[in-house]
């Protein structure tokens, strides 16, 4: 499998699946034991992270789309940012309206197939395996299952202000 990762508005940048890794070595020192669990059980059953932090029970969005909070947990070498784990199910041919993210997304396909396109950029499929990472504020123009057959859940990784939303949407419409 490859390990793709979209630098902002362009398709072009591509890495290994051992140098994505390597990016992501710091995570465990950010983060804590408690999310390495709940990314190993990140199968769409809730687990149990910090306490007075358990994690949500799947909420339903427009159109096919569940986003289920494995973990919130406070970043504390980043002032007052938390870290904020989601799996995120799309129904087959699902999508999600336009909308954008206030701090930097890491996301990983866990199965089938994902498509995005950011502000004005092209868009992208990634496939089971596949990571990428969007900046700030991009805007998703495009968020979907292309696959009429077959579900998609992605893993996603926010790092946000604490007390900010998760997403908010846009007024800017999906191609």
């Amino acid at each position: 499998m490859r390990a793709m990762i979209a630098a902002p508005r362009s398709r072009e940048t591509m890495t290994t699946r051992r140098e994505a890794l390597k990016a992501f070595a710091l995570t465990p020192a950010l983060l804590g034991p408690l999310i390495l669990e709940g990314l190993a059980q990140a199968d769409g059953t809730p687990v149990s992270s910090a306490p007075g932090n358990p994690a949500q029970t799947p909420t339903p969005a427009a159109g096919g789309v569940t986003v289920r909070e494995m973990m919130t947990q406070p970043l504390p070498t980043m002032g007052n940012r938390v870290g904020t784990v989601l799996v995120v199910e799309f129904a087959p041919g699902a999508a999600s309206p336009p909308h954008h993210h206030p701090g930097p997304v890491f996301g990983y396909v866990l199965e089938g197939a994902f498509e995005t396109a950011l502000d004005q950029g092209d868009p992208v499929t990634y496939h089971a395996g596949d990571i990428w990472y969007e900046p700030p504020r991009a805007t998703h123009r495009v968020a979907r299952n292309p696959s009429r057959t077959e579900a998609c859940r992605i893993l996603v990784f926010l790092i946000l202000a604490k007390g900010q939303p998760i997403l908010t949407t846009s007024d800017r419409a999906p191609n």
